[in-house]
């Protein structure tokens, strides 16, 4: 969440066009424009520098893992200069790539990168790795200081995964009304932000689904979004509409875990056939992108292991991949959920004993599957 707020907030002054929606307020540019645009500045900018930061927005938003190739393949070839380092920074902790993206980070400070500039990103990494008490006390300061879409959102992104879901609601609330753009994508980000955390930290679904919502009237494209959403309407019984948001995202973007759910509808219709062949496709296809990004797809590959792609033991090694990458308390209940499929009790126990009481909030949402 956190470092994509930072590619967002350098453009939330922006205009990207004159066509706006009248269904959600304040108006903004129609999600299919904004990304004809964005695509449009991908093109002109070719490879030159900065294009990587478009890259990944394409891929956050909409499961664009080509983009998410090239930005990478980009960053890894240029390192000559502190900026190359702070993209290639960006690029790995995308994938997961944590330790290598702080090392680029302190690589790029001793070349004399700001340190406003460093700090806001290192507090990105540190939070997805579960270490947001160590920069909260930071981000406060960066917010008292100079209060802005990028230090809300950050501080926010902190507070969630700390548990402290109000603060960090209100702190999401204030950085959308602080917004000056009539590019979607930046309310799309603070709005999925807040449904994820209401619906796993928050534990409140009813209050998610609105909000997976209000992502969705910015940019109904967002593949996350719509995975997301479409397993609420699952688990309220609403196979139907999670069956055609589903089939639209997995027929747009072949994302592995649309594939998954996909494959879980079709159990619903009797439809085995179709079951396995889905099932199938999104196994081959998380099995591709680990190939590429063993630590990027760790944590959502050991998921479909332990749910429709049946394979626990695969299950275990990713989750404990994924824990010894991020010590986060989802990142714990996930290889919690894979022990016990296992039958490694004792491990099981030994981490429940040693993490807070967030991870029994993580294992109800893992659950779902």
């Amino acid at each position: 969440m956190c470092s994509v707020s930072i590619l967002l907030s350098s453009c939330v002054c922006a205009s990207a066009g004159d066509t706006t929606r009248v269904s959600a307020a304040p108006d903004t540019t129609a999600s299919i424009i904004a990304i004809a645009n964005l695509d449009q500045q991908i093109a002109e900018l070719g490879d030159s520098p900065g294009v990587e930061d478009l890259l990944i927005l394409r891929e956050e938003f909409l499961a664009d893992y080509d983009a998410l190739e090239r930005a990478s393949t980009l960053a890894e070839s240029r390192f000559a200069t502190s900026q190359d380092l702070m993209k290639r920074a960006q690029t790995r902790a995308a994938v997961h790539r944590f330790a290598e993206a702080l090392s680029d980070l302190e690589a790029a400070k001793q070349r004399g990168v700001p340190l406003d500039q460093i700090l806001a990103m290192r507090a990105s990494v540190l939070i997805a790795t579960g270490h947001a008490s160590e920069v909260v006390a930071q981000l406060r300061r960066d917010h008292k200081d100079h209060p802005s879409f990028a230090s809300r959102s950050a501080l926010a992104t902190a507070y969630a995964s700390m548990g402290r879901v109000a603060e960090a609601d209100r702190l999401y609330a204030a950085a959308l009304a602080g917004l000056h753009t009539t590019l979607p994508f930046p309310y799309a980000w603070i709005y999925f932000g807040r449904d994820l955390m209401w619906a796993e930290q928050g534990q409140n679904p009813t209050r998610a689904e609105a909000m997976y919502k209000q992502a969705l009237a910015y940019v109904p494209e967002f593949t996350s979004a719509n995975i997301a959403l479409a397993k609420l309407e699952m688990t309220r019984g609403h196979y139907a509409a999670a069956r055609e948001r589903i089939s639209r995202v997995a027929s747009s973007t072949n994302q592995p875990e649309a594939l998954a759910l996909l494959g879980v509808l079709e159990v619903r219709n009797g439809n085995m056939t179709e079951r396995n062949e889905e099932i199938s496709r999104a196994r081959q296809r998380f099995e591709s992108l680990l190939v590429r990004y063993p630590l990027g797809f760790a944590d959502h590959a050991a998921e479909f292991y332990l749910g429709p792609g049946d394979d626990p033991e695969r299950a275990w090694l990713l989750a404990e991949q994924n824990l010894a990458n991020r010590q986060t308390d989802r990142s714990v209940a996930l290889a919690v959920k894979a022990a016990e499929a296992t039958g490694r009790y004792p491990r099981a126990c030994e981490l429940l004993l040693n993490h807070g009481p967030m991870v029994q909030a993580y294992l109800k949402v893992l659950a779902q599957w």
